[in-house]
């Protein structure tokens, strides 16, 4: 008996993802290197498959994956036949669903086999027909006839059924097979495992189209508890490259929703997807580019060649979506952490256009949101939800302010109708007061604050002895007291501060990054400011809140007069120190210019505490530091610090 692997599939393989689009890692062709062969049926009683393990090296990977090798008796078998599938199809395969209701007629047995005994050819669909009549009929006990002769056709039922199995079993149209391994039958249930054996023998015999590869893999992955089935699942791979030139701009989708059902072979699987996307996604409608996103997110995707596909996708179709699409797909792409240039020029482009006709509150909140995970200080985008908020504020609920209002102030955009939006604010906060959450509340006032707006009336209402009886955890109450010291800070017509000092907090910590640069630098910095004793790292500024905001990752002070010993209520000594703080990437908007708003009110308080502020930016410090660039890293210094602002 000989063991071979189809020459079609061997064709396939030495095919696959082979393409003139010049995607790195993706137009090198798949070679088999080795093959090993081993049976999985341990005792031996499947005379038709086994299972065997390739090589595949794609490039620099070499990955081993499982086959299925179909067992021969006859060595003329290897030649390639035409695939007839579609033209073997006989007419009652197109008119199943005549055939069922003519047998839906029968009420007993004996009924369905004298139907049968007319038919001059008992087809496949026929025969799967008069099945499910059995079936139903055995489950309908009221429907039998409990006589003699229902008796003798009980008897010989099972040896009728075994030969319709057998005609069935016989179809050339694959499609009645997954109809029956589909079909929730108790009935059929002993006889799936042979169903399941033919499709697998057709698979290798490549006769499975992808709809069907999908139908057949998906049902496996539904019923993966059951070992045989499991075991199929990562084998059908070498019918997805067989067929992959039938993959288009419908059915990617379906490939796409079985990868979460993969183990071993999802990786070719992925890599012949991203190809085809590439090659098929302006021709991708809206629905299917929302489905393969979703299941980008259940498989937690990360494939930053489909994601840039994806934002040309949707800079190509933005005027095809309406509120809803688009929603949605803003909404996947915030969950997948991914945007990119053309990604916020579609938004724009459709805020532009369609931003005073938007309806839906929804809609303003995932953009909003979008803004917010991705840091984008937009012009047109925030301007236009702005638009939306003023003109439409009676619909938006309290529980959605927080999203509406905090990304203006969180990132520091210069409303072009500033003072109309925080007057607004302030009052929609004070008639909604108790509808509002109080960490809700303090983000929205710290966001105006930010922004350099002040909410007397408002902040006053919060920090009342009856509302603040009411905030429990640390972290919000962490949020009171900085309002309350930022507003005494910034604002002449505020009378407090009236919370008493936060004595229990805990003292904040350096960034570990910062830390870890400031260690680094540590040579360079003391040779320009002129000595060690002039440095102190990591201070916080007493008599306020723990809090990130009054906390310098390094101070320039005179000789000898440190953190310790440096009197910080004392005017003599105003702009005598210089506070260093070391911006992260994440205190940036996405221009990687701008700074965050909490970054810009710690600059405005401690200027306004006396500090002379220089910003150093981490990603500067560190490409000095890696290029061992030291007189630049000097020069840098040195220049930064020359340019530090006084204080107010």
């Amino acid at each position: 008996m000989s063991l071979v692997l189809r020459r079609t599939c061997l064709k396939a393989k030495g095919n696959i993802l082979s393409s003139s689009s010049g995607n790195i890692g993706l137009n090198c062709p798949i070679i088999i290197t080795a093959s090993r062969t081993f049976s999985d049926d341990k005792s031996g009683n499947n005379p038709q498959f086994c299972t065997s393990t390739i090589l595949i090296e794609n490039g620099f990977n070499v990955q081993e994956l499982p086959v299925v090798v179909k067992k021969l008796r006859d060595l003329s078998e290897i030649e390639d036949k035409p695939n007839e599938e579609n033209a073997t199809k006989t007419s009652d395969s197109l008119n199943y669903h005549l055939i069922r209701e003519e047998f839906k007629q029968c009420l007993d047995l004996r009924d369905v086999f004298s139907l049968l005994s007319k038919c001059t050819k008992i087809t496949p669909n026929i025969a799967l027909g008069a099945i499910e009549r059995i079936y139903d009929i055995e489950n309908n006990p009221r429907a039998l006839i409990i006589d003699s002769r229902s008796l003798h056709m009980n008897l010989a039922k099972g040896a009728i059924l075994d030969k319709l199995l057998r005609v069935v079993m016989k179809t050339e149209d694959t499609q009645t097979i997954l109809n029956i391994l589909n079909t929730v039958s108790a009935f059929m249930e002993p006889f799936k495992y042979q169903f399941h054996d033919e499709l697998l023998l057709r698979v290798i015999d490549n006769k499975l189209s992808i709809e069907q590869l999908c139908e057949f893999t998906t049902f496996l992955i539904k019923n993966k508890k059951d070992c045989k089935y499991s075991d199929t699942i990562d084998k059908l791979w070498v019918g997805f490259v067989a067929r992959e030139a039938e993959i288009n701009e419908i059915n990617i989708v379906q490939v796409f929703s079985i990868l979460h059902g993969m183990k071993v072979s999802k990786r070719i699987i992925l890599t012949l997807l991203e190809q085809k996307l590439s090659d098929l996604w302006a021709k991708i409608k809206v629905p299917i580019m929302q489905e393969i996103l979703n299941s980008f997110i259940e498989e937690k995707y990360l494939s930053l060649q489909s994601f840039c596909v994806v934002g040309g996708w949707l800079s190509a179709n933005i005027h095809a979506l309406d509120e809803d699409s688009l929603l949605d797909v803003i909404s996947k792409l915030t969950r997948l952490k991914y945007t990119d240039d053309r990604i916020e020029q579609a938004v724009e482009k459709y805020m532009r256009l369609k931003g005073s006709k938007i309806d839906s509150p929804v809609l303003i909140v995932g953009i909003l949101n979008f803004c917010m995970q991705f840091k984008i200080n937009n012009k047109v985008i925030l301007n236009a939800c702005s638009d939306y908020f003023l003109s439409n504020w009676q619909k938006v609920p309290p529980s959605f302010l927080k999203s509406f209002i905090y990304p203006y102030g969180y990132l520091y955009f210069i409303l072009a109708n500033s003072s109309q939006f925080w007057s607004l604010t302030e009052k929609m906060l004070l008639e909604s007061f108790e509808k509002v959450g109080s960490d809700d509340l303090s983000s929205i006032v710290l966001s105006s604050i930010y922004s350099e707006n002040y909410p007397i009336t408002l902040v006053n209402k919060m920090l009342s002895p009856e509302y603040m009886s009411k905030v429990n955890k640390p972290e919000t109450l962490q949020k009171f007291h900085l309002i309350d010291v930022a507003m005494s800070l910034e604002s002449k017509d505020y009378s407090g501060p009236l919370l008493p000092k936060d004595h229990w907090s805990k003292p904040i910590s350096q960034d570990f990054r910062i830390k870890n640069i400031v260690n680094k630098i540590m040579d360079p910095l003391t040779s320009v400011v002129g000595g060690d004793n002039k440095l102190s790292v990591a201070v916080s500024v007493p008599y306020l809140p723990s809090d990130e905001t009054y906390l310098l990752d390094i101070m320039i002070h005179p000789a000898g007069l440190g953190s310790n010993t440096f009197n910080w209520k004392s005017k003599s000594f105003r702009n005598q120190n210089i506070g260093l703080l070391i911006h992260l990437p994440d205190h940036y908007c996405s221009d990687n210019k701008h700074l965050i708003g909490p970054q810009v009110m710690k600059k405005r308080h401690l200027k306004i505490l006396g500090i002379k502020v220089a910003s150093l930016k981490y990603s500067m410090l560190s490409q000095f530091y890696t290029s061992y660039d030291k007189n630049g890293l000097k020069e840098y210094l040195f220049q930064s610090i020359n340019s530090a602002k006084e204080c107010f």
